[in-house]
């Protein structure tokens, strides 16, 4: 849904053309534009009347503003944002260098081949690194933005997923007449961020990491203290950090089909009532509460 709402965005001046160019034909081949032949059809005398002069005025206006009314009237009918502007789209990738580098190479070679009318500007950087400064100052209202989001989950990870979201909130948050850019993530920790248009969450085909099972499982020890608290006791804590490393090894040696290793074990042998959906700070807290 998100890839075809941007076709939508790019190809509007396409079609908004299509509608200029039937209007244009149609009225002045016929000698009737659309003001002056409802005038006509009131009862006006559009030769002998002064009035007609002003209907006239109000014809060469809708003439000279025909493309704008036409893309308001698109996107009316289509749903989407009118405080966007009515240029050709600009498309910044936001990525580790290789991915957006590759995919600014791949995205401007197809729209190379593209109408002027229906061609988009590509642009690229490292929302950990370089991206802020090279390019949030030419956010405009109707750009067009996506970003990689590292998998935060991960204790490896946290930090630069908190780096990504730090620059797609800022470049999400310059405004202008109350519009900014359209900015879509893409990863697998499915948070979305609050200033994002769209959040797409990639499904996971991996056994949990050590440090995710540290999280299940200091997720279910905060319920069970929670369902203590309310009972009125107080539980010891399941496991820590030590116990569950020796858990792993423990189940690996036992484990005599290294085809099956240890992913059941990691996955299944703790689950919470609702799993936790972290931002990239809460993660980053979690994190430092369970090494403290």
């Amino acid at each position: 849904s998100a890839g075809d709402l941007w076709a939508e965005h790019i190809l509007e001046n396409a079609r908004a053309y299509i509608m200029t160019f039937v209007y244009v034909f149609v009225t002045v081949t016929t000698g009737y534009p659309l003001l002056s032949f409802i005038a006509s059809v009131v009862g006006l005398d559009m030769v002998t009347s002064p009035w007609a002069y002003a209907v006239r005025l109000l014809d060469a206006a809708l003439y000279f503003w025909l493309p704008q009314i036409n893309i308001i009237l698109i996107r009316l009918v289509q749903g989407r944002n009118l405080r966007h502007r009515m240029v050709g789209r600009t498309v910044v990738i936001g990525d580790i260098p290789w991915v957006a580098q590759c995919a600014e190479a791949f995205l401007s070679k197809i729209f190379a081949v593209s109408y002027s009318i229906a061609g988009v500007n590509v642009l690229s950087g490292n929302p950990c690194d370089h991206l802020v400064h090279r390019h949030t100052h030419r956010v405009v209202r109707g750009a067009l933005a996506i970003f990689g989001r590292p998998d935060g989950r991960l204790s490896a990870l946290s930090t630069a997923e908190a780096s990504v979201c730090l620059s797609v909130n800022q470049a999400s948050s310059i405004q202008s007449l109350g519009g900014t850019c359209e900015s879509i993530t893409i990863g697998h920790n499915p948070f979305k961020l609050d200033l994002s248009r769209k959040g797409i969450f990639l499904k996971r085909h991996r056994p949990l990491f050590l440090c995710e099972r540290l999280l299940i499982e200091n997720d279910a020890d905060q319920e069970k203290l929670a369902a203590s608290q309310k009972l009125g006791s107080i539980p010891e804590k399941t496991s820590n950090w030590r116990t569950s490393i020796r858990k792993v090894f423990s189940s690996r040696r036992q484990d005599a089909n290294l085809g099956r290793s240890i992913h059941s074990v990691l996955d299944c042998s703790i689950s919470i009532a609702k799993p936790h959906k972290r931002s990239a700070p809460a993660l980053l807290g979690a994190y430092l509460n369970i090494e403290e």
